[in-house]
């Protein structure tokens, strides 16, 4: 006669930056598979959302003394550690606060962490900015470190003191480099800005750069779903990892997918214009994150569509 097993623990799981674009996500697909969720946001991204029923949620604007206190109590089984500023243009004019907003507030994690949970693995989201504009791709993880805004810099310093956690207290932990994350939620970034401009005028669409550009864009499920294999399968010995489809598209490819999702014909204008900060082409080698049986499940065509969707529904509830 078999014995019936035990019920298996509920995962603790603490999710700094958990109301925001990527965040939020994370955290709908950890309530999915059963998980006890914890949220620390002080909701003020522009892509901020409430959180899930059910989720614990501490409005905090982090560094705050409170999260110590909260780590040590917590009893979490994982951190993900999202908070922090996320785009490149408001580095060029305030670098100072975007060093704080990621270094700081890491570092304050850490060292939460390293005195109420030594035991608690962390993963960090960096970004593909701390490459800069690499000469040769793709763009692997030994890639040598040139960036090229404040934002670059203040990531890449926020990693090295995960890295150095691992090695200096034997924190378990790892980053992530995140290359151009796309979704329903977002509301920044390219393929948000094309189809909301379309939306507004289908018949001139001007975009900046020439449209040579090139960026390896990920659906923000994928990205969920490294994240989870990262924290499941990987040694988190303060290791970086790739996130990208590793496929590369240069802007006028993207605004051709956009373009044939959304059935408009417009006159596109290229302004020639480089964004201070802004990388050139960026197409990353994934190899490292494969490894742990990642495989990227959202084509660009399909995430376009998927987005396109959400922005109409969208559109249409604040219509009503």
């Amino acid at each position: 006669m078999s014995r019936a097993r035990p019920p298996r623990p509920t995962s603790r799981v603490l999710v700094t930056g958990g109301a925001g674009f990527i965040g939020t996500h994370l955290v709908h697909r950890l309530v999915a598979d059963g998980a006890d969720v914890t949220v620390v946001d002080d909701l003020s991204g522009p892509s901020a959302r409430p959180v899930p029923n059910g989720v614990h949620w501490f409005r905090l604007r982090l560094p705050d003394p409170r999260l110590r206190a909260l780590v040590a109590e917590g009893r979490f089984d994982r951190i993900y550690h999202l908070a922090g500023a996320a785009y490149v243009p408001p580095s060029i004019d305030d670098p100072a606060g975007d060093l704080g907003n990621n270094a700081e507030v890491t570092l304050d994690l850490l060292e939460a962490v390293r005195h109420g949970s030594p035991r608690t693995p962390l993963l960090f989201t960096s970004s593909a900015a701390v490459y800069g504009s690499p000469t040769v791709l793709p763009i692997a993880e030994t890639t040598p470190i040139v960036p090229v805004s404040p934002y670059g810099v203040s990531k890449y310093a926020a990693e090295q003191y995960v890295s150095l956690y691992a090695r200096l207290h034997g924190l378990r932990t790892a980053s992530l480099r995140l290359f151009s994350v796309f979704g329903p939620g977002q509301r920044k970034q390219v393929v948000f800005d094309l189809i909301a401009r379309l939306a507004a005028d289908p018949a001139r669409l001007e975009v900046i750069g020439t449209g040579t550009e090139m960026r390896d864009f990920v659906f923000v499920e994928d990205v969920v779903g490294a994240a989870i294999a990262v924290m499941g399968g990987a040694p988190l010995e303060g290791e970086v990892y790739n996130v990208a489809s590793g496929t590369g598209v240069t802007i006028a490819g993207l605004v051709e997918q956009v373009v044939a999702v959304l059935g408009v014909r417009p006159e596109v204008v290229w302004t020639g214009e480089v964004r201070p900060g802004d990388a050139l082409h960026w197409v990353a080698d994934i190899t490292r994150l494969r490894a742990l049986g990642f495989a990227p499940a959202t084509t660009l065509a399909a995430g376009v569509r998927r987005v396109a969707e959400w922005f109409t529904e969208t559109s249409a509830q604040v219509s009503a």
